[in-house]
């Protein structure tokens, strides 16, 4: 599971800053022990008193290639969203603070990702009940860029620790995940069982007027089908049902 930090005061923006002006920058990218992590927009990585820090800055460069609507809602915006409604449905994800409306500083997991474990520690074992809340959330949030170095593997506990999440909010359902297509395949039997947890139900229970709240979207077509995801999810209660969604309910 995410450790929970030692017991700290609340981390406000402007400490946040002074933390950052104060702290060390250290080694990212290919210099990292998970060089894939950090090799798109501005990214950097503080020791701070607070901890390790990972800033990451986006450019109007970054919204055009990724074809996001900037005026609905930036990249960092969107991420700092998704951060917001996985802490509101109680779906662990690493500390997020929104700078301005470029900028995320987010607290650095000691973690590898899904891309160096598999391909130099060894094969990720998934628990069922994880998979299905994450590949909830990121059909809620409309996630298109869930590949395997945008989410962390918690070895210990076998347990995906979703990153990254500021390619989604739109229109569009999205691709399958990363970690969903090798659970397909490996995990056959599992496919059908029917899950319930306390996370996948307050994800379902979720009133569209309080999505909206915490997800102000301002590009009307993208706010709709955030709706149409929540209400597409009430018939979901296996992994199975959520791999369908994703293919068009095949």
């Amino acid at each position: 599971m995410i450790p929970k930090p030692k017991s700290q005061p609340l981390l406000t923006n402007k400490k946040i800053r002074l933390l950052i002006a104060k702290g060390e920058k250290q080694p990212l990218a290919v210099e990292s022990p998970y060089p894939s992590r950090g090799q798109t927009a501005w990214q950097l990585l503080y020791q701070t008193k607070a901890g390790r820090l990972f800033l990451k800055k986006t450019s109007k460069k970054n919204h055009i290639e990724c074809c996001i609507n900037e005026n609905s809602g930036s990249l960092a915006q969107r991420e700092f969203w998704c951060f917001c409604l996985a802490r509101a449905v109680g779906l662990p994800v690493p500390e997020l603070w929104l700078l301005d409306k470029e900028t995320t500083i987010q607290r650095w997991l000691d973690f590898p990702d899904g891309h160096i474990f598999s391909t130099s520690l060894g094969k990720m074992n998934f628990l069922p009940q994880n998979v299905y809340e994450c590949a909830l959330f990121d059909w809620l949030t409309g996630q298109v860029d869930r590949h395997d170095a945008n989410y962390l593997y918690d070895y210990v506990n076998k347990r995906i620790i979703l990153i990254d999440s500021a390619h989604s909010l739109l229109a569009h359902t999205g691709s399958l995940p990363d970690y969903l297509k090798m659970y397909e395949f490996s995990e056959v039997n599992e496919l059908q069982k029917v899950i319930q947890t306390k996370t996948s139900e307050q994800i379902k229970k979720f009133k569209v007027a309080k999505l909206k709240k915490l997800v102000p979207l301002k590009d009307k077509k993208e706010s709709e089908a955030l709706a149409n995801r929540l209400q597409q999810l009430q018939g979901v209660n296996t992994i199975r049902g959520i791999i369908s969604l994703y293919r068009g309910g095949i």
